[in-house]
């Protein structure tokens, strides 16, 4: 079995081949993994290698992307799974065309909640998503069957897999929470203690019901057997989820959303999640020349905070379901709206108060990215969830499956208001950047509120600065929001800039050197002169690179 994403990485990175790099790599904690044909990075190695195997055997970016996103469910229980939703962009290299699979969790249609939204338990359960989501893009933009990407998953549930000390933390953290539930409990408290690093992590529960779907599809899931198990699990607990709600649900297909950045194409996931975000604040960026900043200097940070803002500041006041509002995405993305947005940032002062802007013209950690190129240059870029770590805290008896805590996303009042079949806005934003009509990068990264401003930092590393993908992701981060006071920020930021930003009058928070709080952002591009992939992962969470 594999210990660490790092002797992963280390390992693969031995047998993969060389290829020339676009500048010197910077020293990395992980290394940067290079291969010719196909490549997939995630959180986890054993769901890196699941997304391989497909592409080693034919099949395309979408297959392996479904078989690593079916896979880090098993290995990173805490973050994604059955129980849970996602979105997905999808690059297609030969006709030139992208879409977005729209695979949120949605509200039942009772919404009474008379003392608020619960935390965790059932009544916190949205109906998932993620079934739906990625049989759709397979069935559509795949070539393998279910079963067929199915399988890597199976087999490591049912025979488990080594527990890096990353989750052990996880459980830790949340035990109280977790020994609540008898069958949660069962599968990460054996014994009644938390599941230690180097054990191994069986759920032969979720395996059998990952059986179920590779041989009924997602309608077992949905109508089904797996359906009917839920549904009995939500009124046994108070949950708000009735068969008919499971039966109604169906992913969406989107446009993604698009903007420009110094000649880059951005694609990315459209609402209501937090594309249009990371859009706008890098449209307000490409304002500015900041090539000539060095990266982490006091200027560089300033604009890049002032701009994250705005972006979060509009995100909240426009940001919603598209099926229940109108959402001004043309206007959020237009080219005058980010240089009237650009024109309030002084580059000498802070803005004391950052508001939305005039638009009507026209949250949790708990969530996980993986990034897919295959030999024809498809990309793949998804991101997918349970909102907080191990979600409701709930398993559905005698499936394995663990269920997220969505419903606490809603707000009361505007576009986030809770409605039944409604979608709940987060923040996830997997991306996709495109040159002349070539595929340069994929890349996302889980985070809650830190997802859109960490994708903002990494798309700046690889323009702006020319870092390759490791450096651009190992680069230390740095968060501001209109609603928070602390620009919050890793200890690598040099000493020089936190005070001149200090004098500059901000209120700085340091966080750790890498620091969970920022996600573990993955991410591959393809090198335009060689055309090898290079691809590299987060360590901050359990990150692996695969290629071939």
């Amino acid at each position: 079995m594999i210990r660490s994403s790092r002797i992963a990485a280390c390992l693969i990175a031995a047998v993969v081949l060389s290829a020339a790099s676009p500048r010197p790599l910077a020293q990395t904690r992980n290394p940067q993994v290079v291969a010719q044909k196909g490549m997939v990075a995630s959180a986890h190695a054993l769901a890196s290698q699941a997304g391989l195997e497909m592409l080693k055997s034919g099949g395309n970016a979408v297959d392996a992307a479904v078989a690593a996103a079916f896979a880090i469910g098993v290995v990173e229980p805490n973050a994604s799974g059955l129980g849970g939703e996602g979105m997905m962009v999808i690059y297609l290299a030969g006709p030139k065309t992208a879409t977005a699979i729209d695979y949120r969790s949605a509200a039942p249609a009772a919404i009474d909640f008379p003392s608020g939204v619960p935390a965790d338990g059932p009544a916190s359960v949205a109906i998932p998503g993620t079934v739906a989501g990625l049989s759709l893009a397979l069935q559509k933009y795949g070539t393998k069957t279910l079963a067929q990407v199915l399988a890597p998953a199976i087999r490591i549930a049912a025979g488990g897999f080594v527990v890096s000390p990353t989750l052990a933390g996880i459980v830790v953290d949340n035990f109280e929470a977790i020994a609540k539930n008898d069958a949660l409990a069962a599968i990460v408290l054996p014994g009644g203690l938390p599941i230690e690093a180097g054990a191994t992590l069986k759920n032969p529960d979720l395996a059998a019901s990952l059986r179920k779907i590779a041989a009924g599809g997602a309608d077992v899931f949905y109508r089904g057997e797996i359906a009917e198990a839920m549904a009995k699990a939500m009124t046994a607990g108070g949950g708000k989820i009735t068969k008919a709600d499971l039966a109604g649900y169906k992913a969406i297909e989107r446009a993604p959303v698009r903007g420009q950045y110094r000649g880059y194409d951005i694609l990315s996931a459209p609402p209501p999640v937090g594309g249009a975000s990371l859009v706008e604040i890098l449209q307000i960026l490409d304002r500015f020349d900041l090539s000539k900043e060095a990266p982490l200097s006091p200027r560089y940070v300033h604009v890049v905070a002032e701009a994250m803002k705005r972006g979060f500041a509009d995100f909240t006041a426009t940001i919603g379901d598209p099926d229940f509002v109108d959402v001004p995405v043309a206007r959020l993305l237009s080219r005058d709206y980010a240089a009237a947005r650009a024109a309030e940032i002084r580059a000498d002062a802070i803005t004391p108060k950052v508001t939305a802007g005039d638009v009507k013209k026209h949250e949790s950690p708990s969530t996980t990215s993986l990034s897919v190129v295959d030999a024809q240059g498809n990309m793949v870029a998804l991101t997918q969830t349970l909102s907080e770590f191990f979600g409701a805290k709930v398993v559905v008896p005698g499936t394995g499956i663990i269920l997220n805590n969505e419903m606490k996303n809603f707000g009361t009042r505007g576009p986030n208001a809770i409605a039944p079949g409604k979608r709940m806005r987060t923040m996830i934003a997997p991306s996709i950047l495109v040159k002349d009509g070539r595929t340069f990068a994929t890349l996302g990264t889980p985070g809650a509120a830190r997802i859109i401003s960490t994708m903002t930092l990494l798309v700046s590393n690889l323009v702006d600065f020319g870092m390759g993908i490791q450096e651009a992701i190992e680069a230390p981060r740095f968060y501001a929001r209109d609603t928070e006071a602390d620009l919050q920020m890793e200890s690598r930021v040099p000493a020089a800039t936190v005070e001149a930003l200090v004098k500059m009058g901000y209120s700085v928070k340091t966080l750790g050197a890498f620091d969970l709080f920022f996600g573990g952002a993955q991410g591959i591009v393809i090198d335009r002169k060689t055309g090898a992939r290079i691809g590299g992962a987060d360590p901050r969470r359990d990150g692996a690179v695969m290629g071939y």
